[in-house]
């Protein structure tokens, strides 16, 4: 079962392409490259223990067609997200090719911790 969240609210499909269809996301095969490079952002999921709620809405789930404009969009998010996030979040870039997932980077954002927390 693949969990993603939305507009909102987390919902379920059969897979990643059920999914971007249920949801009105064009699909990463209709992208003019044959391998489109995605920055793919996901939140934790008490049930499965383990970050499997892919997040739909920006800045998550990105699609690029240059593996380069993706590494820039990874790198930027690992940077700064982190300010504006409460709970934790995992971070990927992967690359869709021929029907298969690569993970090609990967790391958990945590929130900062600031000196008045302390």
């Amino acid at each position: 079962m693949y969990k993603y969240f939305f507009r909102g609210q987390v919902h379920t499909a059969r897979d990643l392409f059920e999914a971007r269809h249920k949801a009105g996301l064009a699909l990463p095969l209709t992208t003019p490259t044959v391998s489109p490079s995605v920055v793919r952002l996901w939140q934790w999921d008490e049930e499965a223990r383990d970050y499997a709620i892919e997040i739909f809405s920006t800045p998550g789930h990105q699609i690029f067609n240059s593996y380069d404009e993706a590494r820039v969009c990874y790198n930027t998010l690992e940077e700064f997200f982190p300010d504006e996030i409460t709970e934790d979040f995992k971070l990927e870039l992967v690359n869709f090719h021929r029907g298969e997932t690569y993970q090609l980077a990967s790391k958990i954002l945590l929130p900062p911790v600031h000196a008045w927390q302390w």
